[in-house]
This record gives structure tokens, sequence and C-alpha cells, in this order.
């Protein structure tokens, strides 16, 4: 039998390593799929690896790429008066609790500040609690979390930019939840909001102003609600404008990347989906996030986080 030359040898054992090597042959475990512990492990890995606030961003939100959708999973936890699923779950998401989760983990160094800082951006103050948790984006979520994000439509829209008046019944949904009356006194009246949003058709037109990180909300027509969906704008190193979101569209049903030009036309072929608006991280953050997040956030202080 003829032999190889020594240099060839070489190569030919390398390559052979490389291919039965696991950790070649194995892709990257998607967080679904993670144990706690592994999930605690990465946050400290990436963290200390990692002080870019869009660059994380950018990883976790990749590693939940294929997360199963299931509408509302999250919620005041085994102990829960009226709602008994979960105070965190990465098995299973909406668009909003995936918003949420994977802001949460950027913002933090290990599990424990990522489990404070999640119920942080879902309640107010991070009081545990149906009535305080944050059920409306523009008219709860967004003022209750303006430590974090401010709402950039304007700055972005320019020009492009139109108003929307909604009635927004806080009451009235928490009825929905099977909150009794008695429980609803400190709830406010219904508010009328009014908000600038971005029409569809000039979607296109601002894309560009898109720098990468915004959370992109769609605006719908219907009433009692302004935001129907939401999701990240995200750009890749080619300069693609894309968008990553947990799709609860039949057929997807989990999460996704789309091109920011098919979910503009998505938004076309969808009446009651009329445009979008804009909110982007603090500039503070984009450094080191967790060292901000705790100068706000402040552990242990807040009612309810444990």
């Amino acid at each position: 039998m003829r032999l190889l030359p020594r240099h060839l040898l070489f190569i030919a054992v390398a390559l052979s390593v490389a291919v039965l090597s696991p950790s070649a042959a194995q892709p990257q475990q998607r967080l679904y799929q993670m144990r706690p512990a592994e999930i605690d492990t990465m946050l400290q890995q990436t963290s200390a690896a990692e002080p870019a606030f869009l660059q994380r961003l950018l990883i976790y939100s990749e590693r939940a790429i294929g997360t199963p959708y299931r509408w509302f999973p999250l919620g005041e936890g085994a102990k829960g008066k009226y709602d008994r699923d979960p105070l965190i779950d990465f098995t299973r998401v909406d668009c909003l609790t995936f918003c949420e989760q994977t802001l949460a983990m950027t913002l933090s160094q290990n599990s424990g500040e990522m489990f404070q800082t999640l119920q942080r951006l879902r309640y107010r103050g991070g009081d545990i609690d149906i009535r305080n948790r944050n059920h409306f984006t523009i008219s709860d979520w967004l003022p209750n979390n303006a430590w974090l994000v401010e709402d950039m439509t304007a700055a972005i829209g320019g020009e492009f930019t139109t108003n929307m008046t909604k009635t927004i019944d806080r009451a009235a949904a928490l009825r929905k939840l099977r909150v009794p009356e008695k429980e609803l006194s400190a709830i406010p009246p219904p508010q009328a909001i009014t908000v600038q949003y971005i029409p569809e058709e000039n979607l296109p037109a601002i894309k560009a102003k898109l720098q990468g990180g915004e959370i992109g909300c769609v605006v719908q027509s219907r009433p009692g609600i302004i935001v129907a969906h939401l999701g990240f704008i995200l750009r890749d190193g080619s300069g693609r404008v894309f968008y990553r979101n947990a799709s609860a569209r039949p057929g997807v049903k989990r999460v996704v990347d789309e091109d920011f030009e098919d979910l503009v036309k998505f938004l076309k072929r969808n009446p009651s989906w009329v445009g979008m608006i804009f909110l982007r991280v603090r500039p503070e953050f984009m450094n080191r996030p967790e060292a901000a997040a705790r100068a706000v956030l402040k552990p242990g202080e807040a009612n309810g986080i444990r």
C-alpha cells in the first residue's frame, strides 16, 4: 500500500479529528433547550466577555430563535392569585415576553440579576401583582420603564409620523382576567392616550435611520389597544435590517427573523396593522448595561422581587 507523505498524513488526521469532535459537530444549543444552570453560566460568561448592549442583544436573541410561541405564557408564579403561570420561562414565549426576557438577560450578569430585572420590566416598581403588571405596551410598559427606554418614533420618523388616539381601559382588561371589582378601586378610570406612529406606507423611507436594537412596536387600528405586536429591529454585519420576533402566524408559531421589507409587506396585507412605533434603549445602557441597571434597580429593595 502506498504511504501518504508525512505532511499530508498530518492534515488527514487533523481533519478526521475535527469531523469526529463533538464540539465541532454539535450546533449551538438553543435557549429553550437549556437548563437554568446552563443559562446562568451563559450569562456570566457572555457578560464578562462582551460589554456592549447591542452585541449581547444579538447573542441572546439569536439563542432564542426557534422558541415555541404561546400567548400569555408568564404570570405571577405558583402562588399567584389569578394567573399562576411561571414568573420566567424560556421554553415558550409570546412577542412581549420574548422581548422582556431578552432585555433582562442583556442587562444582567447572572440569573439572580436577570430574574429581578425581568420583574421590574413586567411590573410597576417590581411589585408582583396582576394589577401592577404592565399590560399595555405604550400606556403602561413604556412609562414604567422610562428608566431604560425612550420613544424615538418622532426622531426617526420626522415628517412621516402621524397621530392616533385610543382609550385605554385597564379595569376592563383586569376583569377579563377574573379580577373582582372590589380589587379594582385603585385602578385609574379609562384614559385617552395619543401617540405618534409611522404609517406602514412610510416605513421604507425611515429604514436607514434604524440603528439596530430598537423595539419595533406594530400599531393596530382596532379600539382599546395601541400595540398589537413587538420585536427587535436588528442589523447584521452586512447592514441587513431585520425583525426578530415571536410570531403567532399560522405555520410559524416560534421566534423567527424576517427581513424588514417582508415585515412591511405583511403590514400592507393586514388592514388592522397600520404602522410602527420605535423604542430605543437609553445611551447610558450601551456599555456595561448591568452597571447602569444596578444603579436603577437597587437589588432587593423592590417589593415582591425575590
